[in-house]
């Protein structure tokens, strides 16, 4: 039987950086674990070869639901994040697991490989049918990985949930029953290209310190209309992030005839890009009026600068489900929350699936940075969560979703 720790070094071993466009090597190894789990041999859905996505699923028997357990798995790159340990090594010390893709979410595909196998060595369930499913592309759009698998495959699925670290400031402190969007903007400023040393002669603009200005402007005075939200969830927010990136200008000697900078928002469920674009605009008009600059708001790279955020209703079976796994299995059911981050379900539920972002072990603010880590320990109750869950929610009676 693979233990979940040793699988998932071996997934951290496997490097998969988004970047390097090539998820090949780390589906192999997901392959080859779920033969050592009893598991049947995944089925590949690849917008191209070198992306591929696997599906595997069992039929427990008639009757019961569907359940998929999802996880992604690329990683963002190393970067320029200064690590003390190798990024690939799999490190163990104490209770950390440390590495790339370790808390973002190899340990959590790991957990729920080893899971769905101790479900089907028990062979106790009689009804119900459970899918695992491993995307590619996840931190770069999804455009090989949950979108492509969303619009070529009917998963008919009762209830999806991904395992993306849900812990905010412990493991497993949060249920995340709604997954923010993100809207993508850009900030331009324009000017008149020309040499620099004239610039205060001829009080000619500069465009890229307007756009300083502009975004310094934007980010003070900022203010996005957010729906309302009945239930009290927690972290019920959105996020503008003005000044993400810069570009333009030529370099020493010459005025920049145009400069952009771009704006994220990580959005609410009912948000819309239109009005969002609408309180953008509106906070930079002021300071645009009294500085007589030239610069415009505008989405960046429509059609695509826009995935919607998700929502699972508190009383939906599938939030039950979790509920009664996490209190049977880590004592506590945790309160119902927002979750920060935008995930693949943004395409599953358009499908009409109820879809959980993120029950995973690990915490977000360790992802995306150096010395990545999961605790041990967390991951190896994460293999008695999705157990649980498994047994509870494929044996449940299948609704009517129409």
């Amino acid at each position: 039987m693979t233990d979940v720790i040793e699988l998932a070094q071996r997934l951290v071993r496997t490097p998969s950086p988004v970047l390097d466009g090539d998820e090949v090597a780390v589906a192999g190894v997901i392959t080859e674990a779920l033969a050592e789990a009893g598991l049947p041999a995944p089925q590949v859905i690849a917008k191209e070869a070198s992306r591929p996505n696997l599906l595997t699923t069992v039929g427990f028997g008639p009757g019961g639901s569907h359940l998929v357990l999802s996880g992604h798995l690329d990683t963002k790159p190393v970067g320029a994040a200064q690590w003390t340990v190798d990024p690939f090594g799999a490190d163990i010390d104490g209770d950390r697991l440390y590495g790339l893709g370790s808390a973002d979410m190899k340990a959590a595909v790991a957990a729920m490989v080893v899971a769905a196998g101790e479900v089907v060595r028990g062979a106790e369930l009689a009804s119900g049918k459970l899918s695992l499913l491993f995307t590619a592309d996840e931190e770069n759009g999804a455009e090989y990985g949950a979108k492509h698998v969303a619009e070529v495959l009917d998963l008919d699925a009762d209830g999806l949930v991904i395992g993306e670290p849900g812990g905010i400031r412990d493991d497993y402190d949060s249920l995340h029953v709604v997954s923010r969007g993100l809207g993508r903007f850009t900030v331009t400023a324009r000017g008149v290209q020309g040499h620099s040393s004239l610039s205060a002669i001829f009080d000619r603009r500069n465009a890229g310190a307007d756009l300083a200005d502009a975004v310094s402007a934007l980010r003070r005075s900022v203010d996005v209309a957010i729906p309302a939200d009945e239930d009290g969830l927690r972290d019920w927010a959105a996020t503008v992030n003005p000044g993400l990136t810069y570009r333009g200008g030529w370099g020493y000697g010459v005025l920049p005839e145009r400069m952009t900078a771009t704006v994220e928002v990580r959005t609410l469920p009912g948000m819309t890009d239109e009005r969002l674009l609408g309180d953008l605009r509106s906070a930079i008009e002021p300071w645009r009026q009294e500085s007589g600059a030239h610069v415009d708001v505008d989405f960046d790279d429509a059609p695509h600068h826009w995935i919607d955020g998700t929502r699972v209703r508190g009383d939906d079976r599938l939030v039950q489900a979790v509920q009664r796994a996490m209190e049977a299995t880590l004592g506590h059911a945790a309160p119902l929350s927002v979750f920060p981050g935008t995930t693949d379900t943004s395409w599953f539920a358009r499908t009409g699936i109820p879809s959980l972002p993120a029950l995973g072990p690990g915490l977000l603010a360790r992802a995306h940075g150096a010395d990545e880590w999961v605790s041990v320990a967390a991951v190896r109750k994460s293999v008695d969560l999705y157990r649980s869950l498994i047994e509870g929610f494929c044996t449940s009676p299948r609704e009517d979703r129409a």
